[in-house]
């Protein structure tokens, strides 16, 4: 048995040498492989070297001129594509600058400062046609005072542009509405400026324009009614029609003719009138009637077919100023923010009648189109005349006597200054490509001097 174990060993043994011996012989001769390899491969390159070198060294004159010439093309070609591919990214920062600007417009600027106001001095005020010209100054006066303010508007000539600037805000809603249709809000005043204002745009729905200033002003006056607010309603000088008496107070009665191109409106705010004063005296409202006369300024849109839009657009790009008729007929302006401060003083009056708000220095229309031009650098416009407007009034200048007693109202800001600020705006108008928040016109001059 022990011989057994013994001879088992020793076979055990010899196989593991045998097998250690066979490992090293394989791992010897792989070295041997590889190494060979390696030589055959390194002499193959030295020779690929040589034969290279060799041929180089014996290569015509003529490949050495084409490979010159591919150089150069080649250097011509990647200019060329230099520039195309500098052309494309000019392109593409343009697209991106485009981009950012419009990004940039939708960022909110910050807000104008506005005082603060317990909750017993700060009314809720609803502005209808608060987008408009006249509305949106009124707006932010109203803001700044510290006021919660509420705007209607159906954009129809109201832009949204003129508020954007109090988006967001938290004194400041926005309310896409007819007035036509009933209106359900809380307030505490209202001022009814709702309604197009200009003869293009009163004229072209004529139908429309009267509903707005009678069942638009039968719904305020019921809201004022229901809510108990005081309302502003906002009159023309129009409701004089072509006057015979001159300059025009408010006991005059008018000569309006009632189915004129213009009666629409004429006749829409004398009944408007009428109205506010019928809910006085039935339902107890507190009602203001401002009789408003031409008012121009900033934010007047561009194409309206007023005297001052449209002599500041003709002179600034040099096109003949337009005055239709004779250019006799006169014609007093006042400037937007001297208006949105009788109005606010009107509101805050105890004077019930109505109240011509409007500047007393009168004009030609003719010398209104010279002080333009000599208004506006370098205007090469002629002056012409055009058919005479029909039912176009001769004069018109108000007598603001009442308001100056008793608002202790009348106008501040200077024709030239107020045209000069004008001017300005209407050249940012015609140069503006993309709408930014800070392009908004605030006038803060003129509400810093008052």
């Amino acid at each position: 048995m022990i011989r057994q174990s013994l001879k088992f060993r020793k076979t055990v043994i010899i196989v593991s040498v045998l097998s250690l011996l066979i490992f090293i012989f394989l791992i010897l001769k792989q070295d041997k492989i590889k190494n060979y390899e390696l030589e055959r491969h390194q002499k193959i390159d030295n020779d690929f070297q040589d034969v290279g070198y060799r041929d180089f060294n014996h290569m015509p004159k003529i490949y050495e001129v084409n490979m010159e010439n591919r150089i150069n093309m080649d250097s011509e070609s990647n200019v060329n594509k230099d520039k195309e591919e500098l052309k494309e990214a000019k392109n593409r920062i343009e697209q991106l600058e485009k981009k950012i600007a419009i990004l940039e417009g939708r960022i909110p600027e910050k807000y104008p400062d506005v005082k603060y106001l317990g909750y017993k001095e700060r009314k809720r005020i609803l502005v209808t046609g608060g987008a408009g010209f006249v509305g949106s100054h009124l707006v932010d006066i109203l803001m700044i005072q510290g006021h919660e303010v509420i705007v209607v508007d159906n954009f129809f000539t109201g832009r949204k542009r003129n508020v954007e600037h109090w988006f967001g805000h938290r004194h400041f809603e926005m309310i896409h509405h007819d007035i036509v249709n009933p209106l359900y809000v809380e307030a505490d005043e209202i001022y009814h400026l709702a309604s197009p204002a200009s003869p293009p745009h009163y004229m072209q729905n004529p139908v429309k324009t009267i509903k707005t200033n009678t069942l638009g002003t039968i719904n305020m006056l019921g809201l004022a009614r229901r809510v108990g607010a005081k309302i502003l309603i906002a009159s023309t000088s129009e409701v004089y029609g072509d006057p015979m008496v001159h300059p025009q107070p408010e006991s005059y009665w008018g000569h309006v003719n009632p189915i004129g191109p213009r009666a629409c409106y004429d006749e829409g705010k004398r009944v408007a009138e009428t109205l506010a004063y019928s809910y006085a005296k039935q339902e107890n409202v507190s009602v203001r009637v401002a009789r408003i006369f031409n008012t121009y300024g900033p934010r007047m849109h561009v194409s309206d077919g007023r005297v001052v839009s449209n002599f500041v657009m003709q002179a600034l790009q040099n096109l003949t100023i337009t005055v239709y008729g004779n250019g006799k007929q006169t014609r007093s302006f006042c400037y937007v923010s001297d208006l949105v401060d009788g109005l606010i003083a009107l509101m805050a009056s105890s004077y019930t009648l109505p109240v011509n708000l409007g500047n007393p220095v009168e004009h030609t229309i003719e010398e209104f189109a010279v002080i333009i031009k000599n208004l506006v650098p370098g205007c090469r416009s002629t002056v012409a005349t055009g058919a005479a407007v029909e039912d176009d009034p001769q004069r018109r200048r108000p007598d603001i006597t009442l308001a100056n007693t008793h608002l202790k109202w009348k106008p501040k800001v200077s024709l030239e200054e107020g045209l000069q600020r004008t001017i300005e705006y209407f050249r940012e108008e015609l140069s503006r490509t993309t709408f930014y928040n800070n392009q908004t016109y605030i006038d803060v001059k003129v509400k810093n001097k008052h």
